[in-house]
Formats: structure tokens, sequence, C-alpha cells
């Protein structure tokens, strides 16, 4: 795979290095010379890279049998989707927040996933500053409305149940 990787990265220099003569070169009267130069120089540059390292290509087939194959559970697809979620979910409850003027500290959701394959919210935990105290009741509402759960609010230094 070195070989592989080596010979690409000197064919990409090469290329980069063309480009840059080409765009240097006078096209009046040495230009149809200089480009013979510069097309021998790339030739050369790639057939130089691939006689050094045609020696490290790897081109024997793996054995079959040795090979690996990750297994994964239901429940780790499922682990791996509700994180994914929550993620997704909580990052948008923090920007329909900020719309409003909230900014939560934090914001933590339980989410289930049904045997039909539907994610729902469990548990809504949303922990705010003694500024947004006030405005209890407009938290609850927003979350509400975009998660179908009432959340448990709690000012910033209390401890959650």
């Amino acid at each position: 795979m070195k070989g592989l990787q080596s010979i690409g990265i000197t064919i990409c220099f090469t290329c980069a290095a063309v480009s840059i003569l080409s765009v240097l070169i006078p096209q009046k009267r040495t230009g149809k010379i200089m480009t013979f130069v510069i097309g021998v120089f790339f030739l050369g540059t790639v057939v130089s890279a691939v006689i050094t390292q045609i020696g490290e290509i790897d081109l024997s087939i793996p054995d079959t049998q040795n090979i690996q194959i990750p297994t994964y559970s239901e429940d780790d697809y499922n682990n791996t989707i509700a994180q994914m979620t929550a993620d997704n979910v909580t990052a948008s409850l923090n920007d329909l927040l900020m719309n409003e003027g909230i900014q939560a500290d934090d914001i933590k959701l339980t989410l289930k996933i049904s045997d039909e394959g539907r994610i729902s919210v469990v548990r809504a935990v949303i922990y705010i500053n003694e500024v947004y105290r006030s405005r209890e009741a407009d938290i609850e509402s927003i979350i509400y409305r975009n998660v179908s759960k009432e959340p448990e609010i709690y000012v910033t230094g209390e401890e959650a149940q």
C-alpha cells in the first residue's frame, strides 16, 4: 500500500510542478521546446517513481479465511441511532430556546426505540441559569411542543433526581 501511496504522491507533486512551469514558459520561441522538456520530465518522474516503488506493491490475494468480519448486535445499532438522534434533537432544542432568548446550560434527553423502530423521548432534563427561572413556563411549552414530553427543569446547581 505504501508503494501505491508513494507513486500517487509523486504524480501529484509532479503534476503541480508541471502546471506551474507550464504557466511560466513563454509561448513564443522556446514554447515548443520547453513543452517537450516538461513532458519528458513528467514521464521520467512517473516512470522513476513506478520503478523504485514496484517492489513495495503487494498484489497477492488475501486469504479470505483470516478476514475478521465485525459483528454488531441490534442493540448496538439501536443505541447508536438513539444517541445520534438525541444529539440532533438536543441541538435543535438549543436553537429553539436561543431563538426565544433563553440560554440552556445543558439539555439531556433519554430516548427509547420501540420494536417497530419508533423513537420517542422518555425523559427530558433541562438545566438553566437562575436568570431564566421566570421563563420556566416558556421553556416547558417549547420543549413539550417539540418532543411531546414534559421537561424536568433544574436551575444550575440543583441536583436532578
